[in-house]
């Protein structure tokens, strides 16, 4: 699942002495380039190959069969082809124009997001001779000969057409924050009959279907990038079924539950619950990932007392790989779903716990530390964020008032190492 800004980012803070540093060093280098270009070239010295040498040198390297796709998430972004020296202003122009259209789909940079406009097509990729953030933002490069045959290079994948289903092409998996980029085609079906011809193109075509979320993942547990014959499915553009969209029920206890649309954030979620003073008993430290791939994954919340949050779902509706939907709510067969990290299915809708809070409070609380040791970060956590732990859990540290539900904690080591500043932000509950 993934994390996407819910408010601007402040742009990183200028350095003129290191602007300064950089531009000397760039017209030194410029300067030697074109002074090395006048001399004659020593005796004995090989000649440097000419740009039309190193152009069919890199076809030929290109036409070549790969010796292995281990390092295929840089080949498709730094490939010979692309980077080789003089490169042409028409293939320059391609690292833009990504469907080949005629207009420049990339070459944005988003300072208030801090990365690359249109990222389901573009990508940070610097390049030697980049001016500009806006120069680096190329498009994301997927169509290699090595790949043709496979799911990467599938047409119907990138833009599904109507005969195979509805669904919205999203470019290609890559995690929030761009530490890992693959080729493999994320595709958003719109209903249960979109995502059954979905999964029936895949066996058709011996394809593996990976399930995500909004991309917050970390690593390669969606998928690695490795496998060519992998493309990836998210719940993005879903529509449940019925009560599984969304509906509240009341048990005979007066207790509250909701099912809702496992492609829905918790923003979704929050927006419908939380006016009527409903929450989920844990929350992640951001309100952007799918509730699909937090129950499909180990994401523990914030809560002091709470446990992680799949152990609040009591109901799922689900996909197999057949196309068939089932209803999960027999506890034995939950277990099983809980974390399941897509592997038995696809987790269509979640039916959650809720807990009423007539009154929450959320606040911060900023201190600079006296000094880095074990006692004084467990006495920030007792007393200035008043969690709610046992008095045992660390002997010797005072215990505080125990009225905070949640925290989120950051620790700023980078103004002061010596003595770090650290802040946390916490919820009171009734």
């Amino acid at each position: 699942s993934s994390h996407f800004s819910t408010g601007p980012k402040v742009p990183p803070r200028s350095h003129p002495q290191m602007e300064l540093l950089l531009l000397l060093l760039l017209a030194l280098a410029a300067s030697r380039a074109l002074s090395s270009g006048a001399k004659e070239r020593p005796a004995g010295v090989a000649a440097q190959p000419t740009r039309a040498e190193l152009a069919d040198r890199a076809d030929q390297e290109c036409a070549a069969p790969r010796r292995s796709l281990d390092a295929v998430l840089f080949q498709r972004s730094f490939d010979l082809k692309e980077v080789r020296l003089g490169a042409t202003e028409a293939s320059a122009e391609e690292d833009y124009d990504c469907n080949g259209d005629g207009h420049r789909d990339c070459g944005r940079w988003e300072y208030k997001s801090s990365m690359c406009a249109n990222r389901a097509y573009c990508g940070h990729h610097f390049k030697f001779g980049d001016w500009t953030l806006d120069d680096s933002c190329r498009c994301r490069r997927c169509h290699a000969a090595a790949f043709r045959g496979t799911a990467f290079h599938d047409a119907k994948l990138w833009q599904p057409p109507p005969d195979l289903a509805s669904a919205l092409s999203w470019g290609t998996f890559h995690v929030w924050g761009d530490q890992l980029d693959t080729c493999a085609p994320w595709v958003l079906p719109r209903t249960d009959d979109d995502l059954r011809k979905m999964l029936a193109y895949a066996r058709a075509h011996s394809y593996k279907v990976r399930i995500a979320g909004a991309g917050h993942s970390a690593g390669g547990i969606v998928t690695d990038g490795k496998d060519t014959s992998t493309f990836v499915i998210s719940l993005g553009e879903y529509t449940g079924s019925g009560d599984w969209e969304f509906a509240l029920h009341t048990r005979s206890d007066g207790s509250k539950r909701a099912t809702v649309n496992a492609g829905w954030t918790q923003a979704h979620l929050s927006q419908r619950v939380r006016p009527l003073g409903l929450f989920l008993p844990a929350q992640t430290a951001g309100y952007a990932s799918q509730l699909g791939g937090i129950v499909a994954n180990t994401v523990h919340g914030g809560g002091y007392t709470a446990g992680f949050i799949h152990s609040y779902a009591t109901r799922l509706r689900v996909m197999t790989y057949d196309g068939k939907v089932h209803v999960i709510d027999d506890e034995e067969q939950l277990r099983y779903w809980r974390c399941s990290f897509g592997l038995l299915g696809i987790i269509l809708g979640v039916e959650f716990q809720l807990q009423h809070r007539a009154d929450l409070q959320m606040y911060t609380v900023t201190k600079k530390m006296p000094a880095w040791s074990s006692k004084e970060f467990w006495r920030f956590i007792t007393l200035s964020a008043e969690a709610d732990l046992p008095d045992d859990i660390v002997p010797g540290v005072d215990v505080g008032s125990r009225e905070s539900w949640s925290g989120e904690y950051l620790v700023d080591w980078m103004t002061d190492g010596d003595f770090p500043t650290i802040a946390v932000y916490a919820q009171k509950a009734n």
